[in-house]
């Protein structure tokens, strides 16, 4: 997720790292090593390849229940398997011991680097398709169980139900995109381009997400159908 959140929240402890201000309760303190790790260890990675820094430390917040975590997100009645999302200045996610549905500890770990990813790509453009942004956050992060992502990419080749890239551009609805696999396909999407095209293409593109022609010397149809051919040589 990548909506802007605003709100007061009392977290009780905390933990500064060169690059983070991670906040979190007494209940989740055996994990702050891991997520400060894995958040530390991704900066230096993440910033080089799309050549953009942070101005000033990361705060983090993290929260113990997921009822706590959708409250702080402002959208109280999302689905269980929301686990993170970012604010000004700031991401917020679940705690990686008490996991959402359908993740786990390192699943919830990689959604810290994930919500990071979308600081970094908005300072590009904060405008771009949420399958382009969700796409490159979760190959970044590699947040998602690949598993899942192989077995829905293999079934919508399988039964010929491959979305469009217009399908996946949801705006701000995220459950929407959840429901149309979106963070699979985007994956997939992002993958594509890197190994087909190179990051300097893929930074290019989120700079002039509308400019295919320009960008990759394809339309916007043959990009797809490229990616099409490129899913079902590797995925079938």
């Amino acid at each position: 997720m990548d909506k802007n959140i605003k709100g007061n929240y009392k977290l009780n402890l905390s933990k500064e790292t060169k690059q983070f201000i991670i906040y979190y309760a007494e209940t989740d303190k055996s994990c702050i090593e891991k997520v400060s790790y894995m958040l530390e260890d991704s900066y230096d990675r993440i910033t080089n390849r799309f050549n953009q820094k942070l101005e000033k430390k990361l705060v983090v917040e993290i929260y113990s229940e997921h009822t706590e975590l959708l409250n702080a997100l402002g959208f109280p009645n999302a689905p269980k398997w929301v686990r993170g999302g970012i604010g000004v200045g700031k991401i917020l996610i679940a705690s990686p011991l008490n996991p959402p549905y359908g993740t786990d500890f390192d699943g919830v770990v990689n959604t810290a680097v994930h919500e990071f990813v979308h600081i970094i790509v908005n300072k590009i453009n904060n405008n771009i398709p949420r399958w382009l942004n969700e796409g490159i956050a979760s190959y970044e992060a590699k947040d998602n169980n690949p598993e899942w992502i192989i077995k829905t990419i293999k079934n919508g080749l399988e039964n010929n139900n491959i979305p469009r890239f217009k399908d996946l551009d949801t705006g701000d609805d995220f459950e929407t995109f959840f429901n149309r696999d979106g963070y699979q396909y985007s994956y997939t999407i992002v993958e594509f381009i890197v190994t087909e095209f190179g990051y300097d293409k893929l930074k290019e593109f989120i700079q002039s997400p509308t400019m295919y022609l320009e960008v990759f010397g394809l339309t916007k149809n043959q990009l797809q159908e490229k990616w099409i051919t490129y899913i079902g040589e590797k995925y079938l």
